[in-house]
């Protein structure tokens, strides 16, 4: 059993020459370990218990290798993902239900007729483009990364969802320089953080029509101070809005656009709300960029609350105002500004950078229980 934390990013096939292209991947401290086919074929029962319970099984062909590979449900904080995984070499594209009993099991799929009934739903075949980064951090320490490039297809029921993912996973060092790593990045080639599995992928086409992003609250207790309610707050919507973007990419649901602008709205009345504890980065490069951002989203959706107040959706006018909308849309998910704001609210997360602008006051003020009285 390994616990993997990585870091997903999406990007358009059209700018994949642009990232190899980039100082940071073609530096000494980079190198290439080449391509390969994957091929991919993933599997659930009809009810599709496994997924219900975040279990994703596949068996992979890897060249001449064939990998059972079972992944039990994670975590997901500031971007950056863990989940624990199982993997074992197979003889034939059989799946071996003895090397299951090994792994653990979510206890409610503990059940005899689970075998029987498990069988493929869908499949993923790509192309993936491996590096090693192998440097010292900021701090003098060992930083350690495999980098993966996929490029491919979701497939199921006939239906097929382009992949294009940057997959960063930590072999040695600080979860937080892979952030800054992909940051760089991010601020030359539209890089976008995703939590989204290719599992998941595989999943939302098997049913397109029902797939829909939950939001999910944080609980707070009596004792959760007013910093941790601040941090689950943002890494709260930090999980939203990007996510919102990448439904409405997929579905052209105009739902999403509004759910994105909420989300980002929430992003900004945090950082109004807790300024007392969390001053704003000196250089303010966050605010502006969460700043203009709303406004390009809020300019985008004026069609669609034109339309709701006019009660005028099914006119040619409106028609033609949510076409340029749906254009404009896709324009700004090719520009890098969305993901950098998204990788620099993630780094400031893990860095927790606004302690280092802390006076005794505000350190108290920190510690203080949000529902105190």
């Amino acid at each position: 059993m390994a616990l993997e934390v990585e870091l997903k990013l999406t990007l358009s096939p059209h700018h994949v020459e642009s990232l190899k292209q980039q100082p940071l991947f073609r530096s000494e401290h980079i190198r290439e370990l080449g391509t390969q086919r994957l091929g991919n074929t993933y599997y659930d029962t009809p009810d599709q218990q496994l997924t219900a319970h975040r279990v994703a099984l596949r068996i992979r062909r890897k060249g001449e290798q064939l990998i059972q590979t079972l992944k039990s449900s994670g975590s997901s904080e500031a971007g950056l993902h863990s989940r624990h995984e199982w993997e074992w070499l197979l003889a034939s594209e059989q799946l071996d239900y003895d090397l299951l009993k090994t792994a653990e099991w979510p206890k409610a799929l503990h059940c005899e007729t689970l075998q029987d009934e498990i069988q493929p739903v869908f499949s993923t075949d790509f192309n993936r483009t491996i590096w090693i980064l192998d440097t010292l951090d900021q701090q003098g320490r060992t930083l350690k990364a495999e980098i993966a490039l996929d490029q491919g297809m979701v497939t199921a029921n006939g239906l097929e969802d382009p992949l294009c993912e940057l997959e960063l996973e930590l072999l040695e060092g600080e979860a937080t320089e892979l952030v800054r790593f992909a940051l760089e990045l991010a601020r030359h080639v539209p890089l976008y953080i995703s939590d989204i599995s290719k599992a998941e992928r595989g999943y939302r086409l098997l049913d397109p029509e029902s797939y829909s992003v939950t939001r999910q609250q944080p609980e707070f207790t009596s004792e959760t101070s007013l910093e941790e309610s601040f941090c689950a707050l943002l890494q709260n919507e930090l999980s939203l809005w990007p996510r919102y973007f990448e439904a409405w990419k997929f579905s052209r649901n105009w739902q999403y656009i509004p759910l994105a602008l909420e989300s980002l709205r929430n992003t900004c009345a945090f950082y109004e709300t807790f300024t007392d504890i969390i001053p704003a980065e000196p250089d303010g490069v966050l605010d502006q960029l969460l700043t203009k951002l709303i406004r390009q989203v809020r300019d985008i959706d004026a069609w669609r609350r034109t339309a709701l107040l006019a009660d005028c959706s099914g006119s040619s006018w409106i028609e033609k105002h949510a076409e340029r909308a749906a254009s404009r849309m896709e324009v700004l998910l090719q520009t890098a500004e969305p993901g950098v704001l998204a990788l620099l609210i993630s780094e400031q997360l893990i860095e927790q950078s606004w302690r280092e602008r802390w006076d005794e006051q505000k350190q108290l003020l920190a510690q203080r229980p949000l529902q105190e009285k």
